[in-house]
């Protein structure tokens, strides 16, 4: 029987196998992770779970979220979905957002938003 050994390469402690293998997991995995993301603006206490690479444009006024999925505008007493039209909300209510592949949903106070993308 044959026997691997490891000549001639360098020992790593467990902590340095481990991010490599969370490394080498992540390249595999590809989009599907996710970011949460808590901030405040326009007033408002927003959570956003957000699928993919995003980018946030934070102004006093509100916020802009961008992801391969869509863009959601929230400001002091609205929000709008990618182009679409504004919707009011009221003022200083948590702001709960989750977009992934195919699917954008907000909620604001007692007003949900689900929209599909194809």
């Amino acid at each position: 029987m044959n026997r691997i050994t490891r000549i001639g390469l360098p020992k790593l402690s467990e902590s340095k196998c481990l991010a490599a293998l969370a490394g080498v997991l992540l390249v595999f995995s590809g989009c599907g992770h996710s970011s949460v993301i808590d901030t405040k603006a326009g007033g408002h206490q927003i959570r956003a779970v957000i699928e993919g690479e995003l980018s946030i444009n934070s102004q006093p006024e509100g916020v802009t979220i961008t992801s391969a999925f869509g863009t959601v505008t929230v400001e002091r007493t609205r929000v709008q979905i990618g182009s679409g039209p504004w919707s009011m909300i009221p003022e200083a209510v948590p702001v709960e957002l989750r977009m992934s592949k195919g699917k954008i949903a907000l909620t604001a106070g007692s007003l949900t938003i689900r929209q599909t993308i194809n």
